[in-house]
């Protein structure tokens, strides 16, 4: 194929000084954006005297291609559903003699007035032109319906066809520290070169961990990881972004000799690593709120990180109506209540005096399997556990009250209530005859 359009060479500046290989590879790529309205969600073949662009373009040659620019066009082609064969010089003949011819096809009579009453009605679907076929009662049948609309021109180029590609399977962990995502948050005003934060999330719980780093070479991201491995264990999986920390020869075997897999999320794809993407700008806007509460300047972040974390952590996450800590260790942790009393005096279902109840009377507003919202007597709303709720229900002393009170309203009102309904009732006798048996004498 020529690499010309409109008598308007393709090639502009240094690719004219491609290699006769990439020319025609870049060939390739022009001729189906210029097709690509009828190329688009259809299978085709692609046909090339060129082993090297067959080669190129192959589906089953994924990770042999190292080149950038090879990389994106075989990213743009991922669109199309097609193969790539190689056909030998001799036997491609016909595109060598023939390169800018096109082909048009002779239509029948029968199919033209279609075309034309397609043209008249403005373009109309398949299914609004084969209605109106059949309600004027013309000799068409649903075959050529469907092929004028799909072989039209004017609809291939005007009506946008959307590609829908097929849903990737979204690997989810299933227990708690077995997929991590990791990132390096940008620099922060500190002291003793600790400018950078270091964020593990755990994807099942969703719990952060964060360190204070001097720089985000591979060297801190193996200590600060070697330092919670040492805690929780080794996980079976670490997420990453393409940083040259992560990308680097010295991070990808430190995990390869733990036994960690590990990939990278695709070229400006944040989304890829949404986790820890998210939970970065939670861990640093709670880092500045608590500075700005404890009147603390900028500098003194690390500080105040710890706390920040626990307060993360103890909360209630939407995403899994849990408590990061509670999901992560299995128990529920409280924040401390903050005054001038211990924590042992608030602690739940402990009465000031014998007469309280020993549970707290509480209304029901919304509830899930796993947690319920409340409403206090005094008036407070929270979100509580359901293991940590009971039916409502009287006591003994009540029920045995409400049965005496019932008892009596009946003993007061049970004369006048017999009589009237003695004098409404009447006895309802049957109608039905009685005679004695018909036996069988023998």
């Amino acid at each position: 194929m020529l690499l010309t359009l409109r008598s308007q060479p393709t090639l502009q500046g240094p690719e004219k000084r491609y290699a006769a290989i990439k020319k025609e590879a870049q060939a390739t790529i022009e001729a189906i954006r210029h097709w690509k309205h009828y190329l688009t969600r259809r299978h085709f073949t692609i046909k090339t005297d060129q082993k090297s662009v067959s080669f190129m373009f192959s589906k089953r040659n994924v990770s042999k291609i190292k080149n950038d620019k090879i990389m994106r066009w075989k990213i743009e082609l991922s669109y199309y559903d097609f193969d790539i064969i190689h056909r030998p010089g001799k036997d491609n003949v016909t595109p060598d003699a023939l390169p800018r011819t096109c082909c048009s096809m002779a239509s029948h009579d029968h199919c033209r007035h279609l075309q034309q009453l397609h043209d008249k009605l403005c373009h109309r679907d398949i299914t609004r032109l084969y209605h109106f076929v059949r309600s004027k009662n013309l000799p068409y049948s649903i075959q050529e319906v469907r092929q004028v609309v799909t072989y039209c021109r004017t609809c291939a180029e005007m009506k946008p066809r959307f590609y829908q590609p097929e849903t990737a399977t979204l690997i989810k962990a299933t227990q708690p520290f077995e997929r991590l995502n990791i990132d390096f948050k940008s620099p922060l005003p500190g002291h003793q070169n600790q400018i950078y934060i270091f964020i593990v999330v755990d994807e099942y719980s969703r719990f952060p961990f964060a360190f204070p780093c001097a720089d985000v070479s591979a060297a801190s991201a193996e200590k600060c990881l070697f330092e919670l491995f040492s805690l929780f264990g080794v996980p079976s999986y670490v997420q990453s972004d393409r940083g040259s920390a992560f990308a680097s020869d010295e991070f990808r075997r430190f995990l390869l000799s733990k036994g960690i897999a590990c990939s990278r999320t695709t070229p400006y794809n944040p989304q890829g690593n949404a986790q820890v993407e998210s939970n970065t700008g939670i861990v640093c806007k709670t880092t500045l709120l608590a500075l700005k509460s404890q009147e603390l300047p900028t500098e003194q972040w690390p500080a105040v990180l710890p706390d920040a974390l626990h307060a993360v952590r103890s909360l209630l996450c939407t995403s899994t109506n849990a408590t990061l800590h509670e999901r992560f260790l299995a128990f529920l942790d409280d924040l401390p209540l903050v005054g001038q009393y211990p924590r042992g005096f608030s602690t739940k279902h402990v009465r000031n005096s014998k007469t309280d109840p020993l549970v707290e009377d509480v209304r029901l507003l919304e509830v899930n399997p796993t947690y319920a919202y409340v409403r206090f007597p005094d008036g407070r709303e929270s979100s509580v556990s359901t293991r940590h709720l009971a039916p409502a229900g009287s006591s003994d002393a009540e029920e045995a009250q409400q049965e005496v009170t019932a008892g009596d309203d009946c003993s007061e009102n049970s004369g006048p209530l017999h009589q009237k309904n003695e004098e409404k009732t009447t006895l309802r006798r049957s109608q039905r005859i009685r005679r004695p048996p018909q036996r069988l004498d023998l």
